[in-house]
Formats: C-alpha cells, structure tokens, sequence
C-alpha cells in the first residue's frame, strides 16, 4: 500500500504510483489524435478543428479548478483526492465507449465535452502525486513518469494509429480498427482505477483549509493567494510555448494531408523517437536533480524555441519540395524531444518548489484555469492564422485545371498576366468573374516549389462549386456507415436463416431494405452533384485552354522519340538461385562499363537455376561475336563483386533474339534527385559504412521493376533522357505482349509517324499498349508524363499546416519573456521558494 506525505519512500512506491499518470499518456494519444481524425470527418477548416477543440476549455476553465480548490478542503474516509480521480477514470471510461459509435457530428460533439468535464474532474491527480513524492525525489520520479509515458505514447503510435481505418469482420459484424483504438485506452484506464481505489492510501494532514465553504470570495481569494499569484507567471509562460495542443493537433494534418505520409508512417516515425527516448530519459533522470532549476528551464526554453525556428527554415527554404523525409522528421522532433523531455523534468519540480502541501490543489486550480485561458488563446489562434494564411496566400477552393505549357522556363508572373488580362466567366451562371479570382502556381507531382516550370495549376474560385463539394463530402459520410450497416443486416438475416428464425431473419432484412433506400437517395443526389462539379470544370477548362491557345503543348509532343532495335538474349547457368540484391548490384555495375546493357534477370529453369542478359545488337554487327563479348563483359564484371555467383566453367545455356522497343518521353519532373540535403548528406554517410547508400536513381528503378512483367516485359531499361526532364525507356518485348485496340489518337499516330506500322518484329499496339503501362508506372514514383491537360476538377482550399509555426514562434517569445519577469522579480525577493522551505522545516 502507497501512503502518501512521508519523508522517504522506497523506489518502488514511485514505480507504481506514476502508472496512473504515465497511463493517461495512451489515453491522451487517443483524444488527441484518434480523436482529431474522428472529428475531421465532419469537419475540414482547420479553424473549426482547433474552435472544436477548445470547446471543453470553456467549461474547464471553472470546473478544473474548482475540484482542485475543493480538493484541498474537504475530507472523508477514502481522502480528499481519490475521490474525485476515481469518479473522473471511470467517466472517462464511459466515454471512450460511446465515443466511436457515435452516428454523427453532434453526437461525437456532446460525448467529447462529457469526456473532458471527467477529465477536469481528474485535476487533484497532480497534487495527489507530490504528495507521496517528497520535494528531493520529485526529479528522479518526474523522469521515470517521463519514461513510462513514453513508452506508452510509442506504444500508442507504433500499434494502435495504424489500425485507424482498419475494419474486420467477426460473424458478420464489423469491428472498426476506429472502436478498437478507443475502447483499448478503456480498458487500460480500468486497471489503473483498480490500481488508485486499493493501492493508494491518503495520510490526514490536518490541514487549516479544511470545512472552508466554497464560494467566490474563498475561491478566487485561495487562488490570488499572495504566494500563488506569482507563479502562475511560469504557467502562462509555460502554456505559450508548450503550446496546450495547439500546432501538436494540426501537425497531424501536416503529415497526413500536406506530407503524404500514412497514419501507419506517421506512427512509426514518432515511435522510433519514443525508442531513442527510453534511453534519452533515463540519462537524463540522473541530471534533474542536480541542476539548477530556473537557469538550465530558461536556457532550454530558448533552445527549443531555436531548434523549431531551424526546422521551419529547413522546411521552408531549404528543401526544394518542402516535404522533409521521415528521417530528417526524426532528427528535428527527437532533437525537440529530448530537448522537452529535460525541460520537463525541470520544469515540474521548479514549480512546486515554490508552494506549499496545504495550497497545493489550490496553486493546481488556478494554474489549470490559467493554462486554459491562454490554450484557448494559442488553440484558436493558430487555427485562425492558418486558415487566414491559406486566404492570402494558397490557392483557393474552386475549378482547377493542370496544363503544360511549351517549354520548362515559363515564369509565374508571366503566366498569371496572360491569365489576368483575359476575360474569365464563372462556369454556373456565366456571369463575369474578376480577373483576381484566377490564380496560376507551378505543379510538379513530387511537390518541389518553384516559380518557373512546365506544368500549371490554374484555379478560379468558385463558391458554388464549392458548396456543392461540400454537400456531396456531406453525403459521402452518410453514406460510407449506411453501408456498413446494410450489410450487416444482410449478414445477420443470412445467418438466422440457416437457424430456421425466418421471422427474425425478415426483420433484418426489412432494416437492410430501409438502408438501401436511403444508399440509392443518396446516391443519386451524388450523381447529380459530380455531374454539375465535372461540368463546370470541363468549361472552366475550355476558358482556360481558350486564352492559353498556341502556348499549350499538343497532344503526342509527350513522345519525343521511339525506335525499335534487336535485342540479343543471352541465358547463363548460376551456382544458385540468384540473390535479389545481388542480382541489382551486379546489373548496376555491368551498366558502368556497358550502355547497350538493357536488364539482367532470374531465368526460370526445370533444373538448376540461371539468369538471361539482355542487350541492344549493334546495325550490321557480327551476331556471334556479341554474343561471346557479352557473356565474358558480364561474367568478368559479375565476377569481381559476386565471385560465387557463376560457376567456374559457365557455358551459354541459350540464346535469342527478340525486338526492343526505346521511348524517349517529356516529363515534368527532374527524374533523377539531383538534390541531397544537409541532413540526408549526413545520413547517407554513415550508410556508406555499410554500403547501403540509396541510388539517385532509385526512382527509375522502381519504374523498371514495376514494368517488368515474364510473360510480355521481362527485360526493362529506364534512364534519364536526352533533356533535363525526359526519361528514355527500353524494353524487350515478346510476342505475347500485350496490345492496345487500334486506334487513332495523337499519341498512337506519334508513334506510326516514328516507327512506321511494323519494325523488327514489334508492333504499334504493342508500343501503345506499353506507353500506358509506363505512364502509370512513372505517376507511382511521382513522375508525371506531360499531356495538354493533366486534370480538370473541383480542388478544396489548399491550407499550409507550416505556416502555424509562425504563431508557434510568436507565443513561445511571448513565454519567454514572461519568464525572464519572474526570474527578476525572484532576484528582488518578492518570490520565496515556499516549497523547499516546508520541506526542511519538517
């Protein structure tokens, strides 16, 4: 049994009672992200996100510290904290229930807000926890809670956020991976109830508070307290660069919807911090104590505020697509990390240093009603400076179409004049729209930001259209459960059949009935929605192609140059079933000394294994003689990397000849990163140790292997092309290739102008075919081949989640210099460190 208000205590008693707290980590987690996801699907406007979220604050402004006020007056046989925070972990459990079933945004809404008066409900936890922790341990245990915390919230990103948008099926009922995630922190909150109601013993301290009625004058004179007043100074401070959930809830966003990366991504990245942090910690713990407490918060607290100023400059202007990877993401957030993990673990003691036992639930009320004042300020406020940075300065939601213009070098000034002198209508009504409501960005599909580029996005905003979006996301979400339901029922009716209730399985088939019908209302709503979205944007781009006219790229410029040549194939026996990544590395070296080479690939074989090299025969050239040539070129090559991967008395098994197809296409990116940045500089460094440094050329690769197919084309070859952004692809075909339907197109009549009707064997629908496949390979690795027009549609409001930074930044100065005036206000003796003073005192 834990007992709280002794002067020593055994480790173990810190071990069990920061479980509790360090528990809320996972919790904390699930409202604060899983949460976050739940709420967007209703709700876009990242100011209405972070309204929505503050919402509690407005009620936890009085209730939070009212409980913290009572908890220091009041008495009864299980204590004076633990009654409040039984009552608050079993509420919450409640509502980490309801919280996934709830059909709607009112619903969600209403269960969010009960959760959070549990929650303030929960406010004397902290005091209960310095009060079986004495002052001189206070850094040792804020430093294990520290670890325990990080070990859950690690556990929360790396297991649980992943399965978000996971659904299994269970005798026809479907589990959301959503309720999974939700009900999980329940259950873990349900043994640490256990763990507070028949674990924690409270001590009696007489305190002289105790049967002092609440009431305004106590209330807000117990929190004005001349001891206390002062210090809420550090929380305010703290508040503003902490944050209290501000750009932390938005960065969410930042990964999910600006980055690209998956919430699977996004939890791995944090959990491999929170890997580097269990060790980070405990290093850490051993120094808390030993430091002095304001001088080393102050200085971290300038650091921090440095290293996130930094990360915004690398952002920003230093990477070219403004999408850090995942590790340059680690190497900023565990620097921040273990940067707020040590001013953390000055930070709590530091405070309570300076208050007494007695006024702890007291200082606990009023620096919650303070932080929640000054969250609501820093919440709100970077919600509406993100969306009024997205006003300014990002393109609006309306009709956008993507166009290549003719050459790479075309200025975004000057395109925005030629759009801007044109007269522009709006697509609903015809009626004029202002010149200022087009806007032209260059847009390339691996995000690099650029004035100057090939490829346009031309936007023109529209509110008609964009309430129509609105109403057709409206639908979509009532849809996507209807469904779900819909066969639900059919599964359930399904399964009473077989149990002979025939009148219960008619009953779940009528409510599927009623499902349905409203699935086909809501349906062709849809359908006439999306035709009035598609339609509007196909005239939008109509006017657009109009006032552009001569300056677009014509359909079949894509195609900058294709011939067909013979191949030669060659089969060559190995030791044993070729390694992979040996088989890459020994092509990639071959290819250094032989650029006819077009692949090197496993040979499938009734016995024994093997591998076919694949090369372009030269006009006129000596058949046999190539051939011998390339079997010495690539096993003298092979040999000096892979010396056991041929045998030594290797003979050619076979040998063939077969048509090669090489398509020289206009891309509107760079195919090869031309670009290294500082820290992947680094990174690739200590690769090289080990070999493992990634090609440049990573991405060419990967559009090789993904067009590789046996049966039609094994052998593929993808290189950069002639001009900066054009890529040259070779490929063997077989006669079992695959070929397009004839046909007439400008990019099939491109190709007849370049290859004629028949050449070496391959065939026009066959190239057509190909081209498809390429183009779709190329758009997987961010590689996008030019067409006049590349998409026409409704695009949403495009928001810049970064741009919360530059609140972030003026907050955190805001905090720093408050905390400077406390610092000067302790040196004038107007701040005792009442703490410390009871603590040797008794």
């Amino acid at each position: 049994m834990i007992v709280t208000c002794k002067k020593d205590i055994p480790f173990r008693w810190v071990a069990f009672a920061i479980l509790p707290w360090a528990s809320f980590s996972f919790n904390y987690g699930v409202v604060g992200v899983v949460f976050f996801f739940s709420l967007k699907k209703f709700i876009e406007n990242p100011a209405g996100l972070t309204f929505i979220l503050s919402l509690p604050g407005f009620v936890s402004i009085i209730l939070g510290p009212v409980v913290s006020f009572i908890s220091d007056r009041i008495w009864t046989r299980f204590g004076r904290r633990k009654p409040f925070i039984t009552t608050s972990m079993l509420g919450i459990m409640a509502c980490l229930v309801l919280m996934p079933l709830m059909p709607n945004f009112w619903g969600l809404l209403v269960v969010y807000i009960i959760y959070n008066a549990f929650a303030d409900l929960n406010s004397p936890m902290e005091p209960l926890k310095l009060e079986i922790i004495p002052p001189h341990e206070r850094g040792r245990a804020t430093g294990a809670m520290t670890w325990c915390s990080n070990l859950a919230t690690m556990s929360f990103y790396f297991l649980a956020l992943g399965r978000f948008d996971d659904v299994r099926y269970m005798e026809g009922v479907p589990i959301f991976g959503e309720e999974a995630i939700y009900w999980s922190a329940g259950l873990l909150l349900s043994m640490m109830v256990l763990l507070v109601m028949l674990g924690i013993k409270e001590v009696d301290q007489k305190s002289a508070l105790r049967g002092q009625r609440l009431s305004l004058r106590n209330f807000f004179g117990g929190l004005l307290d001349r001891e206390l007043w002062p210090i809420y100074m550090l929380v305010v401070g703290s508040a503003c660069m902490n944050f209290y959930g501000g750009l932390a809830a938005l960065s969410n966003l930042l990964y999910t919807d600006q980055w690209g990366y998956t919430k699977q991504e996004m939890g791995i990245n944090v959990a491999v911090g929170g890997v580097i942090n269990l060790f980070a910690i405990g290093i850490l713990t051993v120094f808390a104590d030993k430091l002095n407490r304001m001088r080393a918060y102050q200085t971290l607290i300038c650091i921090s505020l440095g290293c996130q100023m930094l990360y915004y400059y690398y952002v920003k202007f230093v990477l070219p697509d403004q999408r850090p990877t995942l590790v340059e993401i680690i190497v900023f957030g565990e620097t921040t990390s273990i940067l707020g993990i040590l001013t953390g673990l000055v930070y709590v003691p530091l405070v309570y240093d300076y208050i007494q036992r007695n006024k702890m639930g007291t200082y606990n009320a009023g620096a919650n009603m303070v932080a929640r004042v000054t969250g609501l300020i820093t919440l709100n406020g970077v919600g509406l400076f993100v969306w009024g940075y997205a006003v300014l300065f990002q393109p609006p939601a309306g009709e956008m179409t993507r166009v290549v213009l003719k050459g790479d070098q075309n200025q975004k000034q000057e395109v925005q004049e030629v759009l801007r002198a044109a007269t522009w209508s709006y697509p609903g009504d015809g009626t004029i729209a202002p010149s200022s409501s087009v806007s032209a960005q260059a847009w390339q599909a691996n995000g690099t930001v650029s004035d100057t580029g090939r490829a346009w996005e031309i936007r023109l905003h529209d509110k008609t259209s964009e309430t129509l979006a609105t109403q057709k996301e409206a639908l979509d979400k009532e849809s996507s459960p209807l469904i779900a339901d819909e066969k639900m029922f059919r599964d359930q009716a399904s399964a009473l059949r077989l149990k002979g209730k025939t009148d219960d399985a008619t009953a779940e088939e009528q409510k599927a009935d009623a499902k349905k019908a409203r699935i086909q209302e809501i349906t062709s709503q849809l359908d006439i929605i999306k035709a009035q979205l598609t339609s509007r944007s196909d005239k939008f781009h109509d006017e657009v192609v109009k006032v552009l006219g001569s300056r677009l790229i014509a359909e079949g410029d894509q195609v900058l140059g294709a011939t067909v040549r013979q191949a030669v194939l060659v089969e060559l026996a190995t030791t044993g079933r070729p390694d992979p990544h040996v088989l890459e590395r020994t092509l990639n070296n071959i290819r250094h000394e032989r650029s006819d080479l077009i692949d090197l690939r496993p040979l499938k074989r009734d016995e024994g294994y093997g591998v076919t090299v694949s090369a372009i025969l030269p006009p006129g050239a000596d058949e046999a003689a190539f051939e011998r040539a390339l079997e010495a070129d690539v096993l003298r090559i092979a040999r000096k990397t892979s010396p056991d991967l041929f045998p030594p008395d290797t003979a050619p098994l076979g040998h063939s000849i077969a048509p090669a197809i090489t398509m020289d296409l206009m891309v509107l990116e760079v195919p090869i990163s031309t670009y290294v940045s500082p820290i992947t500089r680094v990174v690739n460094l200590v690769l090289s140790v080990f070999g493992q440094v990634p090609d440049p050329a990573h991405r060419l690769e990967a559009i090789a292997r993904n067009l590789r197919i046996p049966t039609e084309t094994n052998h593929v070859r993808v290189e950069p092309g002639p001009d900066p952004k054009t890529i040259s692809v070779t490929a063997v075909l077989s006669e079992a290739a695959t070929q397009a339907p004839a046909s007439t197109d400008p990019v099939a009549q491109k190709f007849k102008t370049l290859l004629g009707n028949i050449a070496n064997g391959a065939t026009l629908p066959q190239t057509r075919a190909f081209y498809d496949r390429v183009e779709k390979a190329a758009a997987m690795q961010r590689i996008t081949v030019a067409h006049p027009l590349l998409i026409s549609a409704f695009a949403p409001m495009k928001y810049d989640y970064m741009s919360g930074y530059l609140w972030m930044f003026v907050m955190s100065f805001i905090g720093i210099c408050i905390t400077i005036a406390f610092k000067h206000y302790e040196a004038k003796g107007l701040i005792h460190k009442r703490g410390i003073e009871e603590a040797k005192a008794s």
